[in-house]
């Protein structure tokens, strides 16, 4: 039995803001020297990024539209193994029930899934300047605790523990005063896991006075969940193991753990390398995976790099397979445009520019099917992936469109052996793609040179 301390933390508010919670919550808990793994039930434009979270572990996501029930279960169970408590945030359904906004500007993915499948312990986040004295939201089914937030008067906390005691039965397990707009405004945003050490202290001593850790260790407890077999990572029977070139450095720092265990358990060996730093490719590169990053902000500087770009070039050229996905797409194009910016040439992989929105946007979930073979599957396999509407592709006719979004326009685009996707496709979702993905070519391209 997997026994460790699990909470959902999520509001039913479509207004409220749960982050600067999550991050006093996170501080109290470790002040006591629990050890918190945070998950996230929604996948947002970042959700792909392993970005550190509010201690020191990455924040994991746990999608329950593109995972099993299984795999969320076998996920979890994996990533809590050297954690001390488990707190998975997101929106319970019944604050999405309330909002205008439509369907596909949405995550399918279910907080309150995750609740069931994982047997979490559900607590509500509240925005108290959005509550009515004279009349509560209705209450959830289903919830074992309340956390009270923007809490305009230190007075009030009394009468509200009183009114949701009385009127929902449950505890108000704490509360964070109503911190100043600016401060919740510079948390605002697509990279919201950053945050400085004083103010996530700060957020954490404003919540400590009032909250009943006891209680809510208590609650925490109460829950566990048998121990699913390791299906996802399970080491496969490979006929030789395939070199797989993967970028990291600060211009591409967006990579999933889970994701880099998933590819060895099929038999992938790893091996680093910059598109900012380095001069080569790894020796033996059979397969170059690049994924989410920061073009926008490292443009200049990645096309600064000429060493590695005519490295890519003549890996390319010698039949190499390459596999990028948003950002890395856009690293792999002729030029990349920004607004209000000369286009700057990057690595050439891709007869295309991309060019970058002006405007923020949303990751859109997206279901698909390959409408041509490739290396990468077959015609008419399915894909389920959040599609990045941030960059638009001029291409041309020399490139092949493999899959499309939801717009109508290029998804998966393929030129020789390379693939660029404009969605963040999650193979913890599609196991099923890597053995052609990983398999050996018949020969190394390290001795074409």
């Amino acid at each position: 039995m997997n026994q460790i301390p699990r909470l959902a933390v999520g509001t039913i508010q479509p207004a409220a803001d749960i982050q600067p919670m999550l991050w006093a919550l996170n501080e109290c808990l470790s002040q006591q020297g629990l050890n918190v793994q945070n998950f996230s039930s929604h996948p947002s434009g970042t959700a792909c990024c392993a970005e550190q979270d509010h201690n020191q572990n990455p924040l994991r996501v746990l999608d329950s539209w593109l995972l099993s029930e299984q795999s969320c279960q076998e996920l979890f169970c994996r990533t809590t193994h050297f954690a001390d408590i488990a707190v998975v945030s997101g929106d319970y359904d019944a604050g999405k029930a309330n909002t205008d906004q439509l369907p596909d500007s949405t995550s399918p993915a279910s907080l309150d899934t995750l609740c069931q499948q994982l047997d979490l312990a559900r607590v509500v986040v509240l925005d108290a300047s959005l509550l009515d004295s004279c009349r509560l939201p209705p209450r959830p089914e289903i919830v074992d605790g309340i956390l009270l937030d923007r809490l305009p008067r230190a007075d009030d906390w009394h009468q509200w523990q009183v009114a949701f005691g009385a009127l929902w039965g449950v505890p108000v397990l704490g509360s964070l005063g109503n911190v100043s707009g600016t401060q919740r405004a510079s948390t605002a945003g697509p990279t919201k896991t950053h945050l400085s050490t004083d103010y996530r202290q700060h957020l954490g001593s404003l919540l400590h006075p009032t909250l009943d850790l006891a209680k809510l260790l208590q609650i925490a407890y109460r829950n566990q969940l048998s121990a699913p077999l390791d299906h996802l990572f399970m080491k496969r029977n490979v006929r030789r193991k395939i070199h797989v070139a993967v970028a990291l450095d600060e211009a591409f720092p967006c990579l999933c753990p889970d994701t880099l265990d998933l590819f060895e358990s099929f038999g992938a060996q790893l091996h680093e390398f910059s598109p900012l730093h380095s001069d080569d490719l790894p020796p033996e590169t059979e397969l170059v995976y690049i994924s989410c990053g920061h073009v926008e902000t490292m443009a200049t500087k990645l096309a600064a790099n000429i060493c590695l770009k005519q490295a890519l070039q003549n890996y390319a050229a010698r039949g190499g397979r390459v596999y990028a996905e948003c950002d890395g797409l856009a690293y792999l194009c002729e030029t990349v445009c920004l607004p209000g910016e000369e286009p700057i040439p990057l690595v050439g992989l891709l007869p295309a520019t991309a060019q970058l929105q002006p405007q923020a946007v949303q990751a859109t979930p997206h279901e698909t099917r390959l409408s041509y073979d490739s290396w990468f599957g077959q015609r008419g396999n399915q894909l389920r992936a959040y599609w990045n509407p941030r960059w638009q592709l001029a291409c041309c006719k020399s490139m092949k469109t493999i899959a499309w979004s939801p717009a109508a326009t290029p998804s998966l685009v393929q030129h020789q052996q390379v693939v660029g996707n404009l969605a963040h496709l999650d193979f913890l979702a599609h196991p099923h793609y890597l053995p052609q993905f990983f398999h050996p070519l018949s020969g190394h391209l390290s001795t074409l040179r």
